[in-house]
């Protein structure tokens, strides 16, 4: 078992994991109950602590215009039915994790969601890779919490996870994940800033060898260990953190689907050889997710 605990020194390098095929296609939850019911995040409610006011019509086109872009560049898009009652389906990355494995093909793990309002995102999930021949896995019981994408990070061409811990997943599911597959490194790091809540806040995979993250997000020890893991780690302005900026999604190894208004970080994507591609997703950012959140990989 290679679970790495967060302040654990970690003795290998991505190089040295097997190597797993990439995910190409994507899956997107139609928004047409997305709303805001409860407060899950502090991003969901304003100064005076009122739950913040959604533009649905706004929604729609944004969302519409990310599946766009996505389809411009050649990705395989499908579309997760809306759900009745579930306002958050729209963001597909928490209620599954599909893991590529060494030996060819993928499987998929089925979440834990900490909020009872989100559980019956999971079932929609569930019902969509068996439609398309997934094997499926779940969480023993005593995993209560497990988010799938939102705290698991796959490594581009690796078999490796970034693993969050904090308030949405727990370590009894990244420590279960690593007894089942021996072969997997497991890189947990400890989240303890409300902000964010979800480790795909604070970092985002591009390629084998680099990252957006958002230095303040992590301890010393998490820092240390995005700095070894990735040789470009580029540090996304806290200003543009706070537009989820590190929110973004690399289908390709090339091409960043990132927040519009973060032109500090586009730059420094530019300068790495990468081509950002700006799209506006505020009206999900008052739920406290943007393009990674709205997308699962599979």
């Amino acid at each position: 078992m290679a679970l790495i605990p967060p302040a654990a020194p970690w003795q290998r390098t991505p190089q040295d994991l097997p190597s797993v095929a990439h995910l190409r296609r994507v899956l997107l939850g139609d928004p047409s109950h997305f709303a805001l019911e409860q407060e899950l995040n502090p991003h969901m409610v304003d100064a005076d602590g009122r739950l913040r006011g959604l533009d649905a019509a706004r929604a729609r086109a944004q969302w519409q215009a990310l599946g766009d872009q996505y389809r411009d560049l050649g990705v395989d898009v499908a579309v997760l039915p809306a759900i009745a009652g579930a306002v958050d389906s729209c963001f597909t990355a928490n209620p599954s994790l599909v893991l590529p494995l060494p030996s060819g093909g993928c499987e998929v793990w089925l979440s834990r969601m900490a909020f009872a309002s989100r559980q019956p995102e999971v079932d929609a999930h569930r019902a969509f890779f068996t439609g398309h021949g997934h094997a499926l896995h779940e969480m023993p019981a005593n995993v209560v919490r497990f988010e799938g994408c939102g705290d698991g990070l796959l490594h581009p061409g690796r078999f490796l996870l970034h693993a969050g811990v904090g308030p949405r997943s727990s370590a009894g599911a990244w420590q279960h994940l690593a007894s089942v597959h021996p072969q997997l490194e497991v890189l947990c790091y400890e989240l303890s800033d409300p902000r964010y809540y979800h480790l795909d806040t604070a970092l985002a995979l591009l390629d084998e060898h680099s990252a957006l993250w958002v230095p303040e997000a992590f301890s010393d020890a998490g820092a240390a260990r995005v700095r070894q893991a990735f040789a470009n780690p580029l540090e996304v302005p806290v200003e543009e953190a706070a537009r989820f900026a590190a929110n973004a999604h690399c289908p390709d190894g090339r091409h960043v689907l990132l927040e519009s208004g973060c032109p500090r970080t586009e730059a420094m994507l530019q300068e790495h050889g990468f081509v950002p591609l700006p799209v506006e997703t505020g009206e999900f950012r008052k739920s406290g997710g943007s393009v990674f959140c709205l997308k699962q990989a599979w």
